[in-house]
């Protein structure tokens, strides 16, 4: 068998040790992974970093691609993946989108809407292959972006620890690799990856953020965008450090709502945001948390 390039090695080997940090069993031997893949360098490298894990592991891999129709070209990006999915006798399906899907989410905004309806695509067609997990290609500089943006908002400290590996069945192996090296990953293995023209532009805040703000961080601070995303590892490690302090003040305070008030206000606010995930409400932002600490004690 040949023997694999060492930038899809290198790819392949962080994404490893990524998903080995979150435990035994994640995926667990002869699971079932659905691949994310849009066609670009970033997700493309996922792809193939994780068949050159699964064979060992016995893991099952499907691709799904999701057709947006937002932009012309995009119906060719997506026969591209299944062509190339199937040319490594994996199976794929795509997913078509229409108009109704990304309207269900408008009041998510142009991208908010869009990242829903992919995913309230993506979920069934996994499930409907078998697949307990998802995996997606958010990098290292996908990462440090989201910092930036939840900065820019006013996030507080959970909001700066960015994305996770794993957030229940959605895994995120390369969160610890370059996008430079996604691409140098593409280039070895032979790949003529899709470029999404929308993230060209400067409309989206993030394409600002990825086009002129990091680069000017990164001019200004060498190394600016790898000490963006160890800011969310350590704001993460606090977390869930701090997760069964909230759950026991959540549990004292349940049916004694005053008593939110004798906690010092960073647990106060953490309570409140728990108790709203617990009844499956939206989060509240930082001034509705407020206000809800505010409001009288009847």
């Amino acid at each position: 068998m040949t023997r694999a390039p060492a930038e899809l090695r290198r790819v392949a080997d962080l994404a490893a040790k990524a998903l080995a940090g979150e435990g035994a069993g994640v995926p667990e031997d002869g699971d079932g992974a659905a691949v994310a893949v849009s066609g670009g360098a970033d997700s493309l490298a996922l792809l193939h970093a994780l068949r050159v894990l699964a064979g060992p592991r016995r893991w099952r891999l499907a691709v799904l691609t999701v057709d947006h129709g937002l932009r012309p070209g995009s119906t060719a990006d997506a026969a591209f993946v299944a062509d190339h999915a199937k040319s490594l006798g994996l199976p794929a399906r795509v997913l078509t989108l229409d108009p109704a899907d990304l309207e269900a989410h408008r009041a998510a905004g142009p991208e908010g809407a869009a990242r829903a309806a992919r995913y309230a695509a993506l979920w069934p067609a996994a499930d409907d292959l078998g697949c307990r997990w998802l995996a997606t290609g958010h990098t290292l500089d996908d990462q440090a972006e989201t910092v930036l943006l939840q900065l820019l908002r006013g996030a507080g400290p959970d909001g700066l620890a960015g994305m996770a590996v794993r957030s229940g069945r959605l895994l995120r192996p390369l969160l610890t690799v370059r996008r430079a090296e996604t691409r140098a990953c593409c280039a070895a293995v032979g790949l003529t990856w899709r470029e999404d023209p929308t993230n060209a532009g400067d409309g989206p805040l993030r394409n600002r953020v990825r086009h002129r703000l990091l680069p000017l961080l990164e001019e200004l601070r060498p190394g600016a965008t790898r000490a963006l995303a160890r800011t969310a590892a350590l704001a993460a490690d606090e977390r869930d450090w701090l997760d069964p302090l909230v759950a026991e003040a959540l549990a004292a305070t349940a049916g004694a709502p005053e008593a939110l008030a004798g906690l010092p206000v960073a647990l106060a606010r953490r309570v409140v945001r728990e108790a709203a995930r617990r009844a499956g409400e939206p989060v509240p932002d930082a001034a509705t948390t407020d206000r809800i600490l505010a409001l009288p004690a009847d």
